[in-house]
């Protein structure tokens, strides 16, 4: 007997309460358009399918046997719960948001919504204005099943929120006088200001939510395949084949189902399954029935090209997510972060690329990849641009793959996309030629003496030498502009010499500085220069000048040095740079960026 229970209760004449058991018996379990969506948006029912609701109809989902694992849903009184158009509508904010620079609270047109959803009619503005109320006003009561990325799991208390909290703001009114002429359109009466509820908020900045292509999600013609395009995508992770109970998915949508008469339902699923097939989404499906509907399985294959697709969607996302804030730490539920390398550019590995490394390189790929011409010279230019280690992690990446069909279209995207980060690549002869030079750099900043800050650093209390070490790190990682794994580890490794770079920096020590009070200049005349803190300092010092001057970006500022960086670490560490070297690179570097 099935375990498909619906009852209805009308607790008042005007309210009406839908319970729907939406878990599957564990008996019968057998195995610039892109968007971010919340986890919860993408597995929960939080937008019905149901075309026939109705006024102060609430919904309640439950996930288990126990009913103490549930959604809620209840609209505010006199409408209905969220639906198709209201989905649609979230999609694009997403997609606004992302263009306004993902603030939590932003400003937003009808007429930016009508473009996005490409809405003809001439009633738009009162629709969109009917569903973003909707969106605001809707109640939904999560138990046991709203997923937190702060917290890093699914809260187990009872969380009560709306999707979003709307203020609609009539420009001709005095207040709103500047934004009517931001807005720059007469025929625009009123705006919205929209802001995103806190869990949903949180997990699209963090780490609970999964990248989609905005475009394809409004280009699927019904709710029921945008979901189960959205789970499905979930469920695949990084696979071709997909094998899940129809039930489940059934139940995930989710669709109503009578185990004495599926046939709708599976003709409904079926229909969905098949828009996606015709949209290239997904290869094939095939339902394996061998008993009773409750107990079939869906096969579902997809294209090869669906996987770099999807990693594609992930790294771009957040390429960009990093240009909108530097300063925030962004990690994804299926994927590991793609490492910030400023740190990193600080040691710039120069080799000569022999035929023998092109040739080692070479023999590591698979075959398909040997028969291509043009691969050694894409191995050469490759090694050029991203360095031997991260050519080679490519390669062997790109060899862990079952079939790649345009293998050296796969093994740029990867480098691209920096996808065999996780890749260790063993030791080869090159290693002991780029331990010589890191060590060479360290030798050489290690130079400066900094034995009075060591002495000022050993008198100071453990809770001193705490808050000290805290104000570092702080510095550090904003310096950086990200703070991730990479930069952990860098600054653990060389934590001390940090420090005591910042008492010298700070003048914290008790000791006369006099001595060191000359200009750069005179530091440094027409020697060759060795000391990597004179060097710093004096591209820091030119640096600034154009930054107040221009008043650049934090991010321009970094985009400069790294280029700065490149120009000049080779002469630098064979020690053949003076002053007019470096005066040179800058004028060029910002010469350039200028244009």
């Amino acid at each position: 007997m099935s375990n498909w229970i619906e009852n209805e209760e009308i607790n008042t004449p005007e309210t009406e309460i839908i319970e729907e058991n939406i878990y599957v018996d564990e008996d019968l379990i057998k195995n610039k358009d892109l968007v971010r969506m919340d986890l919860n948006i993408v597995q929960y029912p939080l937008f019905s399918k149901n075309t026939k609701r109705k006024v102060n109809q609430i919904v309640k989902y439950y996930f288990n046997k126990n009913h103490d694992t549930y959604i809620n849903v209840a609209p505010m009184a006199g409408d209905y719960i969220p639906g198709e158009l209201e989905e649609k509508i979230f999609i694009a904010l997403m997609k606004i948001m992302k263009a306004k620079g993902m603030p939590r609270k932003f400003i937003v047109t009808a007429k930016e919504l009508k473009d996005e959803l490409k809405i003809n009619s001439n009633t738009y503005i009162s629709k969109i204005k009917e569903s973003l109320s909707r969106l605001a006003s809707a109640n939904y009561k999560f138990k046991n099943t709203m997923y937190s990325s702060k917290e890093k799991t699914v809260l187990t208390e009872e969380i009560e929120t709306t999707i979003l909290s709307l203020r609609t703001l009539k420009l001709v009114k005095k207040e709103n006088k500047k934004l009517k002429e931001e807005i720059g359109d007469n025929r625009v009466k009123e705006v919205y200001e929209v802001s995103i509820s806190s869990p949903f908020y949180d997990n699209i900045m963090t780490k609970g939510y999964l990248v989609y292509n905005s475009d394809i999600l409004l280009s699927i013609d019904t709710s029921t395949a945008r979901t189960t395009y959205m789970l499905i995508e979930k469920l695949r992770f990084n696979e071709l084949y997909l094998k899940i109970d129809t039930l489940f998915l059934i139940r995930r949508i989710p669709l109503k189902f009578n185990p004495r008469n599926p046939s709708n339902t599976i003709k409904i699923l079926e229909k969905n399954l098949n828009e996606l097939k015709e949209k290239k989404l997904i290869e094939n499906f095939n339902f394996i029935k061998e008993s009773t509907w409750e107990k079939s399985e869906i096969e579902i294959y997809f294209y090869e090209e669906v996987n770099s697709d999807k990693q594609e969607r992930f790294y771009s996302d957040l390429n960009d997510f990093r240009k909108i804030s530097t300063s925030l730490a962004v990690l994804d539920m299926e994927h590991a972060i793609v490492p910030n390398e400023s740190v990193l550019e600080d040691k710039i590995i120069c080799i000569e690329i022999t035929k023998e490394i092109i040739e080692e390189v070479f023999n590591m790929l698979p075959g398909n990849a040997k028969k291509l011409k043009s691969m050694k010279k894409t191995i050469k230019d490759s090694i050029d641009n991203y360095g031997l280690d991260k050519v080679k992690a490519a390669v062997m990446y790109m060899s862990k793959q079952k079939k790649i069909t345009s293998p050296r279209a796969f093994f740029l995207k990867s480098l691209d996309n920096n996808w065999a980060e996780d890749i260790v690549v063993p030791e080869s002869k090159n290693e002991k030629n780029k331990e010589l030079i890191i060590n060479e750099l360290e030798i050489i900043e290690n130079q400066k003496d900094y034995s009075q800050e060591i002495e000022y650093y050993k008198l100071l209390t453990e809770q001193e030498k705490k808050e000290l070490e805290e104000k570092v790190y702080s510095e550090y990682m904003k310096e950086c502009g990200q703070e991730t794994k990479v930069q952990k580890i860098a600054f653990n490794a060389a934590k001390n010499n940090l420090i005591y770079k910042y008492i010298f920096r700070n003048k914290l020590s008790n000791y006369s500085i006099i001595e060191n009070e000359i200009s750069i200049e005179e530091e440094l005349g027409d020697d060759i220069l060795t000391d990597i803190n004179a060097f710093n300092n004096y591209i820091n010092e030119n640096i600034n000048i154009y930054k107040i001057v221009l008043n650049l970006s934090e991010d321009r500022i970094l985009e400069i040095k790294r280029e700065i960086l490149t120009e000049l670490s080779s002469k630098f560490v064979l020690k053949q740079i003076n002053i007019d070297d470096i005066t040179q690179a800058i004028n060029k570097v910002i010469t350039d960026k200028m244009k």
